[in-house]
């Protein structure tokens, strides 16, 4: 390789790094997790990238990403108009009503793009279940990251589609005990 040349490879979190050609042998740090990892040799096979094939049917339609954006879009936008624009209009039990319509679609987006993101993970072989990647981000993310990804570690199945939507059931049950429990009079 040429003293200029980057050679990419997987850290031990399993993000694709870069490092110089001419750093090959010695220590890097992970920008991702930040753990210390050896630059791999040149000359050694596992060392150049190598594409893995993709399992059929594992990647994902692009209307599954657009759906995730658009939902994710309309409650931002949802919870903008409620909360600074029309906040005054609306008494507390309103506000308690109306709370599902943007706080579903912002659930069910975000959770779209991070089941995408994990099942990617799966899909190039760098987990083997979506607890397993879930546990990488966890690691990576620090401990708080569980309670956010808390279903993604107890769903087996492999579709961002049926796993977010299960997640936004998981946080409607959540929304609703803290309604419950917080305001038990609206």
């Amino acid at each position: 390789m040429n003293p200029g040349q980057q050679m990419e490879f997987h850290a031990s979190c399993g993000h694709l790094i870069s490092a110089p050609a001419d750093r090959a042998g010695q220590d890097a740090r992970c920008p991702h997790c930040h753990q210390v990892v050896r630059v791999p040799q040149a000359d050694v096979p596992y060392a150049s990238p190598v594409p893995l094939p993709v399992p059929a049917g594992a990647t994902e339609p692009v209307a599954l990403t657009a759906l995730y954006v658009t939902a994710l879009i309309g409650g931002l936008l949802g919870a903008g108009l409620i909360y600074m624009v029309m906040f005054n209009e609306f008494s507390e039990s309103e506000l308690v009503t109306i709370t599902p319509l943007w706080f579903f679609p912002v659930v069910f987006g975000l959770y779209g793009f991070v089941s995408q993101r994990l099942l990617r993970r799966i899909a190039s072989g760098r987990a083997g279940t979506l607890g397993e990647a879930a546990r990488m981000t966890i690691d990576v993310a620090g401990p708080w990251a569980a309670l956010v990804l808390f279903p993604f570690l107890v769903l087996k199945w492999r579709s961002s589609l049926l796993v977010s939507l299960a997640a936004a059931l998981f946080w409607a049950v959540l929304l609703w005990l803290f309604f419950t429990a917080v305001f038990p009079s609206l």
